[in-house]
């Protein structure tokens, strides 16, 4: 099991539900908080595009109740082909979903190694971030 991939008793989480559970999660140990920034969680919006290392913005509105604005692009937005070919964003559908044919060949064609290496420097970033506030509880 990976420590990135919430498992509950019927399976893996949905994405929105990670995100809800880290929202929770978060709120919980921080009471009077009333905001965060936290790693988007790709597919938390529904099918779309996500920004490679993207943050969502969560203001809790009232106890439990989450407003989350996320860095995203659904796949009908008529900016998404151009956004795909921005190498940073990545299509994401559910399981047996399908990516619109212009929106994969838009990414396709300007994925590259160097939004690759961007990623991972973004992905380590998460990490450190995650261990620091883990030792700091």
């Amino acid at each position: 099991m990976s420590t990135f991939t919430p498992q509950a008793a019927h399976g893996p989480l949905e994405p929105a539900e990670q995100a809800a559970q880290q929202d929770r999660a978060w709120f919980q140990a921080h009471p009077d908080a009333t905001g965060y920034r936290r790693a988007t969680v790709r597919g938390e919006h529904g099918p779309g595009l996500y920004f490679d290392g993207g943050r969502t913005h969560v203001t809790q509105a009232a106890p439990g109740l989450y407003l989350r604005v996320g860095q995203f692009c659904a796949f009908d937005d008529p900016d998404a082909v151009a956004v795909a070919r921005t190498p940073q964003w990545r299509p994401w559908t559910a399981p047996g979903g399908s990516v619109p044919p212009e929106i994969a060949a838009a990414d396709a064609m300007y994925r590259t190694p160097a939004a690759q290496a961007v990623l991972a420097v973004l992905e380590a970033e998460d990490t450190i971030r995650s261990e620091q506030e883990g030792s700091a509880s």
